[in-house]
């Protein structure tokens, strides 16, 4: 018998049964352990530099100039393309030829940050020509700047050469900004726009204009339009950020432009004519007002026209703190806007009472209809009534309007940009811009102003066509905690993560360790526990990585130029941003 059989023979009782208690406890930590969430950094996780390398140059670069210190989260998030977050996210409806329609556009590639730019206006504004050289929405302040003379003004964004000064001024800048309405969508929808393609022609238009800076947000790209400065300058990251108390609304959800740190064209403009310039826009919310900037908020400022649409109350309005609502639209006329939703029907080529399928009464609900066509005459109205009332071009002063047509954005949200609704849409913003120049050419004159069209960003079509997918963003949001914390994560948003950094100091986490986490995280990784339909994710997807990358606010703000030009080109082909590399 050997030596082990005969030692466990004659081990007396008490000793078996501390071994088996000892053994049953050691069983139960394993499977304590097993079942315990792994935390920390996975080993194997990529660097912050290693991703920046993937993700290539020009886009690091419009992440940096995005990304504002301590308004932004704390922690950026770079999907990969055709990849966004979700609140709803739907695995049920993998496979079916149903997919979800609603979607987020934040990510930097290049079908989001291509947008038209596009200006009109002899004799200062040349005729039928194209430029190929570098552009973007920072270039439009600066351009405008010049044309009035004021050289003293100051900007990240550089003047656009072809757009030249003339003795005279115009007597009106007036600018259209499509939101959504960026170069994918346009394509998309090809022949929905033929007096865009009219003034291309008889226009100058810069063929490689992008946003200039990433996440591709509403609230950031207005104020890059209105200012000249990219985000990291001008303070709005987004149409979220972090405030005193927390992560806010950019605007306080009460147009209040408390966080705009950089002047605008139009108000220093106003400022220097003796608040005789009219300085107006018609937008849809807060998130706009960076186009016109401060109003009375501003020392020397006065109380600018501002028109915004209340959505819960179907009413134009705005904070009279800081803007002026006029007196003519303080009484919304939705019994016009009504009549306009009538007839909608046969816009889609059928007479059925519906529009692409969805009845008046749906139409009809508050969240919906901002995204129709009649939508888009409704604001088309208001705006040429804003013209006359206001007597744009009246005098030889100057004046600026901003007009931001929100409903491409808000259809593309609810139906995709593929869908044919957005189609219509498009198509009536190309009438009322048509609108637009025959008010112009009626109150200020042939030859006397300058029309300008652009975007604030493109839009995510749906991710099935394009090798995409949809990150449930609450399930992300536990993940993370449970790798480095319960509590710390204050708030996820489509771009970024704001981070509680009482809890992140008292857990001992760098940020960089989340951000590297993240450059790990697959499909697999966000399917929660249990989740219905989730044995439709094809297998040969659940390891797909969901980010290219994702960078701490210390990473983001320890770059050089240096640094990200070594960076150098992008893995994926959405990162190349120039379309026609060249000068004119």
């Amino acid at each position: 018998m050997g030596h082990g059989a005969l030692g466990e023979e004659t081990l007396d009782v008490p000793t078996r049964v501390l071994i088996v208690a000892g053994a049953a406890a050691l069983v139960a930590a394993l499977a304590v352990y097993a079942l315990s969430p792994v935390r920390g950094l996975p080993s194997g996780a990529p660097t912050e530099t290693e991703m920046a390398g993937a993700i290539g140059s020009q886009i690091m670069s419009h992440l940096y100039l995005g990304h504002v210190p301590g308004r932004s989260g704390e922690v950026m998030m770079v999907p990969k393309p055709h990849t966004y977050l979700t609140n709803d996210l739907d695995l049920t409806a993998l496979g079916t030829g149903a997919p979800p329609l609603n979607s987020s556009h934040p990510n930097p590639w290049a079908y989001t940050a291509r947008i038209p730019l596009i200006f009109y206006g002899p004799p200062w504004v040349p005729e039928g020509l194209a430029v190929s050289a570098d552009a973007d929405a920072a270039d439009v302040a600066p351009t405008y700047a010049r044309l009035v003379g004021m050289d003293d003004f100051v900007a990240a964004g550089e003047p656009l050469e072809d757009i030249a000064p003339k003795e005279d001024r115009p007597k009106v800048v007036f600018t259209v900004v499509i939101d959504g309405g960026g170069w994918n969508v346009l394509q998309e929808h090809s022949e929905s726009w033929p007096f865009l393609r009219r003034l291309i022609e008889r226009g100058t238009s810069y063929t490689n204009a992008t946003i200039g800076s990433a996440p591709s947000i509403t609230g950031a790209i207005h104020a890059t339009f209105g200012t000249g400065f990219y985000p990291i300058d001008h303070g709005i990251p987004g149409n979220q950020l972090r405030g005193p108390k927390g992560p806010t609304d950019a605007w306080e959800l009460n147009a209040n432009p408390i966080y705009l740190e950089k002047p605008t064209v139009s108000e220093l403009w106003d400022e220097a004519s003796g608040n005789e310039a009219v300085v107006a826009t018609l937008a849809y919310e807060g998130w706009h007002l960076g186009m016109i900037g401060h109003g009375a908020a501003r020392p020397g400022g006065d109380h600018d026209v501002a028109v915004l649409w209340e959505e819960e109350d179907n009413a134009w309005h705005i904070n009279e703190e800081f803007f002026e609502l006029p007196s003519y639209l303080e009484t919304t006329d939705i019994e016009l806007l009504e009549s306009y939703e009538e007839k909608l029907d046969g816009r889609d080529g059928v007479h059925d009472g519906t529009w692409f399928g969805e009845t008046l009464e749906e139409l009809q609900v508050n969240t919906v209809r901002p995204g129709t066509s009649a939508f888009v005459r409704f604001n088309g109205d208001a705006v040429v009534e804003m013209m006359r009332k206001e007597k744009i071009g009246a005098d030889s002063v100057t004046d600026f309007f901003w007009v931001e047509t929100k409903m491409p954005d808000y259809a593309g949200h609810r139906w995709n940009m593929l869908a044919p609704e957005i189609g219509d849409v498009v198509a009536e913003v190309d009438h009322q811009i048509a609108r637009f120049k025959k008010e112009l050419d009626r109150l200020a004159g042939k030859g006397n102003y300058v029309l300008a069209i652009s975007a604030d960003h493109g839009q995510e079509p749906l991710p099935e066509h394009f090798g995409g997918w949809r990150v449930d963003a609450q399930e992300l949001s536990r993940d993370v905690e449970e790798r480095f914390g319960v509590g710390v994560v204050e708030k996820v948003t489509t771009v970024d993560f704001f981070m509680d950094m009482d809890r992140v100091q008292e857990e001992g986490i760098a940020l960089e360790d989340v951000a590297r986490y993240l450059g790990t995280y697959t499909i697999g990784d966000n399917v929660p526990d249990d989740a219905p339909g989730a044995d439709r994710i094809p297998a040969a997807r659940v390891d797909d990585e969901l980010f290219a990358g994702a960078f701490s606010t210390e990473y983001l703000q320890s770059l050089s130029p240096e640094d990200i030009s070594s960076f150098g080109e992008s893995d994926y082909p959405e990162g190349d941003l120039i379309i026609e590399p060249g000068g004119r």
